[in-house]
């Protein structure tokens, strides 16, 4: 059987990481059965759930025999496994390649990682990984620095890797929301961009999908 034919499994809703990979699968228009668990229900350590990711986190990603967890992960597997969108010429250079690579860590490490889910852990999840008033404000700090540094009109916005939609417009538009949803006031330009980008019709189905 094909990766086409094989059966979609996802587990996991209602957080940042989960819409990145309804969004895309919306985006690709396939069909796939989900598991609405959320985070810290329980539900992730179950123990069914914990011998499929001995992580007990969401989202999870299930394609036939593969079993996958972790969102970009998820997210670059899709895209590969499906040649429904487009790149563009220069995506494919080398450049556009290194580009890719650093755009995706940039997204993952300074603006989540480092910057937001610290916010996450000390303000919102206190009770787990303690009260820091300090690490809150410092994150927030880094993290208006870290997004001075991409490059948006506030007039046209523009998709952050070449000319067309991809799965980096995904993490960082998910990052976007994320920050502004603690109240973090994003620049004019970035604000712009996540209203443009949430008028995709993948956004919104995505979206939806992902309730809760």
């Amino acid at each position: 059987m094909s990766e086409e034919q094989q059966e979609l499994l996802v587990w996991g809703v209602g957080t940042s990481r989960t819409l990145r990979v309804h969004w895309l699968l919306a985006e690709l228009e396939l069909a796939y059965t989900t598991k609405p668990i959320g985070p810290r229900t329980g539900e992730t350590k179950s123990t069914q759930y914990t011998a499929l990711n001995p992580k007990q986190k969401i989202p999870l990603l299930i394609h036939g025999d593969l079993v996958l967890s972790e969102s970009f992960a998820i997210m670059k597997h899709l895209r590969r496994s499906f040649d429904v969108l487009a790149y563009d010429q220069y995506q494919l250079t080398e450049e556009g390649l290194c580009r890719y690579d650093e755009i995706a860590a940039f997204c993952l490490m300074e603006l989540d990682a480092t910057s937001l889910y610290v916010i996450r852990r000390h303000e919102g999840l206190p009770e787990i990984y303690g009260e820091s008033s300090t690490a809150v404000s410092s994150a927030r700090a880094y993290f208006l620095r870290m997004i001075k540094t991409i490059s948006m009109d506030t007039e046209t916005p523009r998709f952050i890797w070449g000319n067309t939609f991809s799965e980096l417009d995904i993490l960082l538009t998910t990052n976007l929301d994320w920050a502004m949803a603690v109240g973090i006031h994003l620049p004019d330009n970035l604000i712009q961009y996540c209203r443009w980008i949430h008028q995709r019709p993948g956004y919104k189905n995505g979206a939806a999908r992902n309730s809760v």
